[in-house]
């Protein structure tokens, strides 16, 4: 019986993709963190995506055992964590240059 991990490709494509968006955030501040920080959602669209497409590719009679790879599910919640904390640190950033100062 064979074992496929899922997990790994959708990491990678995600990675890619939030990587861009805080590299073009850099260079056009008008993308807000927010913004990505709202796209949280896609991490899990994206793994439900590769886990229905692993299933499918499946071939009849042959058993498959479809395992989450967990090194990749940990750095997909890693990014999750990482763009949620760079979304709050925007809004205390504007907050301080608005009104001068930040209360904790």
């Amino acid at each position: 019986m064979r074992t496929r991990r899922v997990g790994s490709v959708t990491c990678g494509g995600l990675m890619v993709f939030f990587g861009i968006l805080f590299l073009v955030h850099m260079f056009y501040p008008p993308l807000s963190l927010g913004l990505i920080m709202k796209l949280w959602p896609l991490i899990l669209v994206s793994l439900g995506c590769e886990m229905i497409a692993a299933t499918l590719r499946q071939p009849e009679g042959k058993g498959m055992v479809l395992q989450y790879d967990k090194g990749a599910v940990f750095l997909l919640v890693l990014l999750g964590c990482f763009a949620a904390g760079m979304g709050v640190l925007e809004c205390f950033m504007d907050y301080a240059v608005r009104y001068g100062r930040v209360y904790l």
